[in-house]
């Protein structure tokens, strides 16, 4: 697998795998079918190696719909959104919006501009499903047209759907190559809505350990990064392999507080470091 990139994702991502990315590169099989991301994220992964077939998902419905306009419409979003002004009173206008009120296009430039200027590209809603997070600082411009229509280019051999990871099971088949990136999820904490309604929570590593166990019996190719856990190491397969990493944390509150962090790669064939 080459390490050169086709593409930047067009969305920031609280725990975006972009800095580990030479290493999850370097550990992509060189020959698999079918690229499937359970929790595609920002899926920075798949736009950097773009794949010729793919099936990307998440839980977060709102995502996954962008995803789609970005893949049909590249440059009239791009232009649509350099065209709208940067301030807290554009965003909070943006934040009010339901999106159930607004046309396929508008959802995904409203979803968009938020991403785009949030706080440390979190996601997170209240209990009425509603985006609540303040804008941000020092975010950046919107990417340019360019990159709308490489990721556009990447989307069109994607398949994309919305849904729990455990539904993509009857669609992993031999010789496909499964990529795992959940959120953290810290054991007896409960989150206060990061990543939407559903996200993964830490009583879940059970249920995507034995997700796991199906996709090798199937005969597919699994590579699944995640905090360093103690106990999710010891109940590993003795025959899967696992590495440890240090990896600069994106989001953990204010700049002074981020810091290298100690996560794991696991997988089913010998990983390279």
């Amino acid at each position: 697998m080459t390490n050169t990139i086709w593409t930047d994702s067009i969305f920031r991502w609280a725990g975006s795998k972009r800095k580990l990315l030479p290493i999850l590169i370097n550990n992509v099989p060189n020959n698999y079918e079918r690229y499937i991301e359970p929790f595609c994220g920002s899926a920075c992964l798949f736009f950097a190696i773009k794949p010729m077939s793919a099936i990307l998902s998440d839980i977060n419905g709102e995502l996954i719909h962008t995803f789609e306009q970005i893949k049909n419409t590249p440059s009239l979003i791009a232009k649509t959104l350099s065209n709208i002004s940067v301030s807290k009173e554009i965003y909070d206008n943006y934040r009010q919006q339901k999106p159930t009120h607004l046309t396929d296009f508008e959802r995904a430039i409203r979803f968009t501009y938020l991403n785009r200027n949030c706080f440390n590209g979190v996601y997170r809603t209240n209990q009425r499903g509603e985006f609540n997070v303040p804008m941000g600082t020092r975010t950046g411009e919107v990417p340019d047209e360019i990159r709308f229509i490489k990721c556009a280019e990447a989307l069109k051999n994607a398949k994309l759907i919305s849904q729990d990871f455990e539904k993509l099971l009857p669609d992993i088949q031999k010789n496909d190559f499964v990529y795992l990136d959940p959120p953290y999820a810290k054991k007896d904490y409960k989150g206060r809505g990061e990543y939407g309604p559903g996200a993964f929570q830490y009583e879940d590593i059970t249920r995507m350990l034995t997700f796991l166990e199906e996709v090798n019996h199937r005969g597919a190719n699994f590579l699944f990064s995640y905090a360093y856990d103690e106990e999710l190491i010891q109940q590993l397969p003795q025959s899967w392999y696992w590495e440890s990493v240090l990896v600069g944390r994106h989001v953990a509150g204010f700049s002074q507080h981020r810091k290298h962090v100690q996560e794991i790669l696991v997988s089913n064939y010998k990983i390279k470091i």
